[in-house]
């Protein structure tokens, strides 16, 4: 995850306690998720590619085994995912720290999987984004669908800027032992919180993919 607050967790700490059990409780349906982000891409092209948020790398991972061409590189606050993502990732590159504070290129592809719920200032990443990302360049964010304000918040910030958007809807639902298995990983949690958790994760997850194209 990368820029992000939470009202009752440090976030960094808080992904730094789950990288070492959090590639073994991905539910099956991730694997699905990460088919659908590049479904846009065109294999022929040799991409350089931005994950922001990469965690332990398994996106940038999937990637790269779909496009063996390509230069991916990843950020994440947690210094500890990142630790991880380059053991699945070798042939990746990875940066710790705030996205906004970080020295980068510039790159063709920009994804990013479940870290937009997290972020305070939504208007203020995408415009670091939008400076990272060359023109006809490709913006994908898929996330769960939480808040519907999050996602208009999003998709009005991109038209703002002048992007072409395109939105895709999907459900998934990870099974009760997927759940239990992530639940075991909480074990700093509060059982309340363990609770809150179980009971949206027992809900339908409903995800939205937003593919923006820079003009």
């Amino acid at each position: 995850m990368s820029n992000m607050t939470e009202n009752k967790f440090e976030i960094d700490k808080f992904y730094d306690d789950l990288s070492k059990s959090w590639d073994k409780t991905r539910p099956k349906y991730t694997q699905e998720i990460f088919r659908k982000i590049i479904s846009h891409l065109d294999k022929n092209k040799s991409y350089s590619i931005l994950d922001f948020g990469c965690g332990t790398g398994l996106l940038c991972k999937f990637i790269s085994e779909n496009f063996p061409n390509a230069k991916i590189e990843g950020i994440d606050i947690s210094s500890q995912m990142i630790e991880k993502a380059k053991i699945n990732c070798p042939n990746c590159n990875f940066y710790v720290g705030d996205i906004s504070s970080i020295n980068l290129p510039n790159y063709d592809v920009i994804v990013s999987k479940d870290v937009f719920n997290h972020i305070d200032d939504i208007h203020q990443i995408i415009s670091r984004l939008n400076d990272l990302l060359n023109p006809k360049g490709l913006f994908v964010i898929a996330n769960r669908e939480r808040e519907r304000k999050v996602k208009d918040e999003i998709v009005s910030t991109l038209e703002t800027i002048g992007y072409e958007i395109s939105t895709e809807y999907h459900s998934f639902k990870p099974t009760k032992q997927e759940i239990d298995s992530f639940i075991e990983t909480l074990s700093n949690f509060k059982e309340e919180h363990k609770n809150i958790i179980r009971k949206k994760l027992e809900s339908e997850n409903k995800y939205y993919i937003i593919f923006a194209d820079k003009k």
